[in-house]
C-alpha cells in the first residue's frame, strides 16, 4: 500500500511516500518546498499529486493550532478512553467541546492489560480549521483519508532513532520529549528561535518533568535550533532518520506517514470512500436522463414539421442519437420506449435517489418511537439527504439506551449510532445521534 505524508506549514509544504508491504516499509519519494500564497501552495500540491493515484494520503495540520492535555487514565483499553476523555477534559478548556474534534495517542501503557493504567495525550482541533484545511486541499483535487497534527509524526520518528539519541527530538517546530526511551509529550511552538519560543518549550519541560534536559537531537540541520540550545549548555547532535539507508528530505512527513495511532476525520468529518460502481451508474442515469428529455423535445417540436421533414427522417435521427448514447445497443422499432427502459434499469442498479419520505414523516417516525415513559427534549433535527441527526437531553443515560433500542427497531432508520453523552449542568444527560435512511422505504 502506497502511503503519502503530507506536512503543510506557514510556508513550507513536504511529503515523503512511503510503500508499506506485509513485512517491508520503503521510502519512495520525498519533497520539501516553499509558497508564498495558498494559490502556489495548490499548484504544487496539484503537481506533485499526479503520482499519488490510489494512495493513502495522511494530512498534517500545524501543531500549535491544537490544543492538548496529558491525562492519566486507570484503563488503556481505547474504546474505553475515547469514551472518557470529552469528561476528562470538558471542566478543563475554555471551549465547548461541540467545537472541537478530539482524537488522543497513547504516551504509555501498561502493555497488553487493558484494565491496567495509561498516560494520554488528548488532542483537541477546532472545527473551522479543519473545515479549512480540507477545503484547501479539495481545491488541489485532494482528499485525505487522515488528519493529523504535525507534531504527532515525531512519536512514529522516535521509534526509528536509537537508543542513546538525546531526549529531546526536535524537527522546525515540532518536539518530542522522552525520559528513558519512554514517551513523554510531544507539542509545537509558534513562536520563532529568536522571540523565544522555543527556549519557553524547554523551560516548561524541565519545570513539568522535573528533570534538566541533557541531550537535544536535531532531525534537520537547523542553525537557529541549534544556537538557542548552545546557549542553554545543552549537547545537540544532528541524525537523520531513514528508512533502508533513504532519508527523506523531511523527518515529520516520514513520520506522519508511518504513523496509525490518530485520526481527526472522524464525526461529520468521517472519510467517505466514494464509490466508483455508484458514480458510473450515476453518470450514466443522468446521461440518460438528458438525453430522454432531449429526445422528447425534440419529438415534440418535429411533429410541427412533420409534413416538410417527414416521420421517417425523425426516426432515423432518435436512431442515431440512440446510437451515439449506448453504442453497445441496438436500437428497436420504438428507440424512446427503449431510452426510457435504459433509464429503469439504471435506477434499479443505482437505487432510488428520492424514497419519497418526508421530513414530516422521519419527524413523526422518530416521536412514535420514543417511549412513553421517557420524557425528551430534542434541541438538533438535522435531515441531510439519508442521514439523521438528533440531539437533545433526557433525564438519565438508561432513557438514551430506550430510545436507541426503539429507533433501531424502526424499519426507517439503520446504524443507529449515540455520538455522545454526557451530563450537563442542569442534572439532564444531553446526547447526539446520527442514523441513516434506509433507501429502500
Amino acid at each position: 500500500m502506497k502511503v503519502v505524508g503530507l506536512k503543510i506549514e506557514k510556508g513550507l509544504v513536504a511529503a515523503a511516500v512511503v510503500q508499506k508491504d506485509f513485512r517491508r516499509t520503503e521510502l519512495v519519494d520525498s519533497f520539501s518546498q516553499s509558497f508564498a500564497t495558498d494559490a502556489e501552495l495548490v499548484d504544487i500540491l496539484k503537481d506533485r499529486s499526479k503520482d499519488w493515484t490510489g494512495a493513502k494520503i495522511v494530512s498534517s495540520i500545524p501543531g500549535s493550532l491544537f490544543t492538548q492535555r496529558t491525562l492519566t487514565l486507570p484503563f488503556a483499553d481505547r474504546k474505553r478512553i475515547e469514551k472518557a476523555l470529552p469528561f476528562e477534559v470538558e471542566d478543563s478548556v475554555p471551549f465547548g467541546l461541540e467545537d472541537v474534534v478530539l482524537d488522543h495517542l497513547a504516551l504509555s501503557s501498561g502493555g497488553a492489560k487493558k484494565d491496567a493504567a495509561s498516560q494520554v495525550l488528548c488532542m483537541m482541533l477546532p472545527k473551522t480549521v479543519l473545515r479549512q484545511h480540507l477545503d484547501l486541499l479539495s481545491s488541489a483535487g485532494l482528499d485525505p483519508q487522515v488528519i493529523v497534527p504535525s507534531y504527532a509524526g515525531l512519536s512514529a520518528v522516535a521509534k526509528m532513532m536509537p537508543q542513546d539519541t538525546g531526549a529531546l527530538l526536535l524537527c522546525g517546530p515540532d518536539m518530542c520529549f522522552r525520559q528513558n526511551g519512554v514517551l513523554k509529550t510531544l507539542r509545537s511552538f509558534s513562536g520563532s528561535h529568536s522571540t523565544g519560543g522555543l527556549r519557553h518549550i524547554l523551560q516548561a519541560l524541565e519545570t513539568e518533568h522535573k528533570e534538566k534536559v541533557e541531550k537535544a537531537t536535531l532531525l534537520t540541520d537547523d542553525g537557529a535550533a541549534r544556537a538557542v540550545l548552545a546557549e542553554t549548555g545543552m549537547a545537540v547532535e544532528l541524525v537523520i532518520p531513514e528508512i533502508n539507508g533513504k532519508k527523506a528530505q523531511d523527518p515529520v512527513s516520514l513520520g506522519i506517514a508511518l504513523l496509525d495511532e490518530v485520526n481527526f476525520r472522524r464525526g461529520e468529518f468521517a472519510y467517505r470512500v466514494a464509490d466508483e460502481g455508484t458514480r458510473r451508474r450515476t453518470r450514466t442515469l443522468i446521461i440518460a436522463g438528458a438525453v430522454a428529455a432531449l429526445l422528447f423535445t425534440v419529438n415534440i417540436a418535429v411533429k410541427f414539421s412533420v409534413v416538410q421533414s417527414g416521420y421517417g427522417k425523425l426516426d432515423a435521427e432518435i436512431k442515431d442519437i440512440y446510437r451515439q448514447t449506448f453504442p453497445d445497443g441496438k436500437p428497436s422499432a420504438d428507440p424512446v420506449r427503449q431510452m426510457r427502459d435504459k433509464m429503469n434499469e439504471a435506477k434499479k442498479l443505482f437505487g432510488a435517489l428520492g424514497s419519497g419520505t418526508s421530513a414530516l414523516d422521519v419527524m413523526k417516525t422518530v416521536t412514535d418511537g420514543i417511549p412513553k415513559e421517557v420524557r425528551v427534549i430534542f434541541t438538533e433535527f438535522v435531515l441531510e439527504g439519508d442521514r439523521l441527526r438528533l440531539q437533545g437531553e433526557v433525564p438519565s443515560f438508561d432513557s438514551v439506551d430506550k430510545i436507541k433500542a426503539e429507533l433501531q427497531k424502526s424499519p426507517l432508520f439503520t446504524d443507529v449510532t449515540v455520538q455522545d453523552t454526557r451530563m450537563g449542568v442542569d442534572n439532564k444527560v444531553k446526547f447526539r445521534f446520527e442514523m441513516k435512511l434506509k433507501q429502500t422505504m
